[in-house]
């Protein structure tokens, strides 16, 4: 089928309003507390309690961001270090809160009435970008407390739970050790072959490039015109 192309001499601008970019804070620390009556809360069914230092939510389809009061997930990425959560929280005797958590998973908190610690272990794997609570459901008449966010940077060497006994659960490192991960590395040509090898491995279009290159011989031998036609440009 072949479109017919109109004319339109007056076509209305696009109005949105302009972005705008809050500045970060940098979370210092090997661990501490977020509160919730600090976080940004975006919808209508909540009520803060400062008093108590309670975010109250009675409804579904609030979201609690604490993306500016907990450090950024990458931060101690080059270190193998990631960011453990655990939510402190209550809820009434029959709520059913169903979440999206700090790991992207739609959880349901267990019922709480005199309160728990949900601790998120799925952030060993993945952190949104957001570090936000959505609330999907709540039952009919019920409510959700939400105290605070308690924030750990971990190794991820991992222990498993039956070599308890046997091992040290704390990782040991030097200052010198963390220091040559940040310094610059010498750039030689066997520093660059594996910078080329990594890149290629991570990027698909960086190694279909690649593939390119090394076609060229064959693609130079064509004629100027049969080259033309099979590239595609007169498409």
């Amino acid at each position: 089928m072949k479109f017919q192309r109109e004319f339109f001499d007056r076509v209305p601008k696009t109005v949105m309003p302009r972005p705008y970019f809050a500045e970060e804070n940098d979370i210092l620390g090997q661990r501490g507390t977020a509160w919730a009556v600090d976080a940004a809360i975006y919808g209508d069914n909540y009520h803060l309690d400062r008093e108590q230092g309670l975010l109250e939510i009675y409804e579904a389809g609030s979201a609690i961001s604490f993306y500016n009061l907990l450090p950024r997930k990458n931060k101690y990425e080059q270190e193998g270090l990631y960011l453990r959560l655990k939510l402190a929280y209550r809820t009434t005797a029959n709520a059913n809160v169903n979440i999206r958590n700090f790991s992207g998973n739609h959880v349901t908190l267990p019922n709480s009435f005199h309160g728990d610690i949900y601790d998120d272990p799925e952030t060993y794997w993945y952190v949104t970008d957001d570090l936000t609570l959505n609330i999907n459901s709540i039952y009919s008449g019920e409510k959700l407390w939400i105290q605070r966010v308690d924030w750990e940077w971990m190794s991820k060497e991992i222990v498993y739970e039956d070599e308890v006994q046997e091992r040290d659960i704390f990782l040991i490192r030097s200052l010198e050790e963390i220091e040559n991960l940040y310094s610059p590395t010498e750039i030689t040509p066997k520093s660059v072959k594996n910078f080329l090898m990594e890149k290629i491995q991570k990027d698909d279009e960086f190694a279909k490039r690649c593939l390119a290159i090394l076609n060229q011989d064959r693609l130079m031998s064509k004629d100027l015109s049969q080259l033309f036609v099979e590239s595609g440009f007169n498409n």
